[in-house]
């Protein structure tokens, strides 16, 4: 647990050095202003931007940046175990995303008086934001330089964050609701949907693939990415692991 926080401290230090938790501050909050005083608006579009697209491009550009200073984890914590150098790079991005997550239910619940089940929405936004963050992890291990950062960021956006978009603005028919279930960003969109909505509306099979599928593709790319790109770079920092 100590090796765990003190990756957590060494994080939000990075998160300070980069400007990177200014960033998700002064976005959240003009977001949250936007969300109160346009309230015509759906407050889903800036909860889908919040959840679906801040994690994979802020956080993979984090790892981006630590990974060219070097500067992932200092070499005094060597003794961290695989699981526990995972589990607190995920921790403290997940930390951030509750800046926006408290901001916006602030707003909604006191300034909108939006009813729905916080429960609900709580524990969508927490899978969405966690499923993500390994998603923004994942493009970055995945890639060597910016310009194809730059094309894996637009590739999902496009591919797989902005079809939660176009079905809260009614345009994916019905008939298709099933077609997306590729993207994790489109099953949560619809729950999201569904819980302010103030029921369960979906197919219960749809709420069963939107409950497991995302999680079993974080589990996957968790196994085949993050944990061989990690364990090299243990290795690389300390005398050769085997955990």
């Amino acid at each position: 647990m100590k090796r765990i926080l003190d990756i957590l401290k060494n994080d939000f230090k990075n998160f300070i050095t980069y400007r990177i938790i200014y960033m998700v501050l002064i976005i959240s909050a003009a977001f949250a202003l936007a969300m109160g005083f346009f309230a015509e608006i759906n407050p889903l579009l800036y909860i889908f931007i919040s959840v679906f697209i801040f994690p994979v491009i802020i956080f993979s550009i984090t790892l981006f940046i630590e990974r060219e200073d070097n500067s992932t984890l200092p070499k005094s914590f060597c003794q961290a175990s695989l699981i526990e150098l995972i589990i607190g790079k995920i921790l403290s991005a997940f930390l951030l995303m509750l800046i926006p997550y408290f901001l916006y239910l602030i707003v909604m619940l006191f300034v909108l008086n939006l009813s729905f089940s916080f429960l609900l929405y709580t524990l969508v936004y927490f899978l969405s934001a966690i499923v993500h963050i390994v998603v923004g992890f994942s493009i970055t291990v995945m890639v060597k330089n910016y310009i194809r950062l730059s094309i894996y960021y637009v590739i999902y956006i496009l591919v797989f964050s902005f079809i939660p978009f176009l079905y809260i603005m009614n345009v994916i028919p019905n008939s298709l609701t099933y077609l997306f279930v590729f993207s994790p960003a489109y099953l949560y969109g619809v729950v999201f949907d569904n819980v302010f909505f103030g029921y369960l509306y979906s197919d219960v099979l749809f709420i069963v693939i939107a409950g497991v599928l995302p999680i079993v593709i974080a589990d996957l790319l968790v196994y085949f990415v993050l944990r061989p790109y990690f364990k090299g770079f243990l290795n690389s920092k300390c005398e050769v692991r085997n955990d």
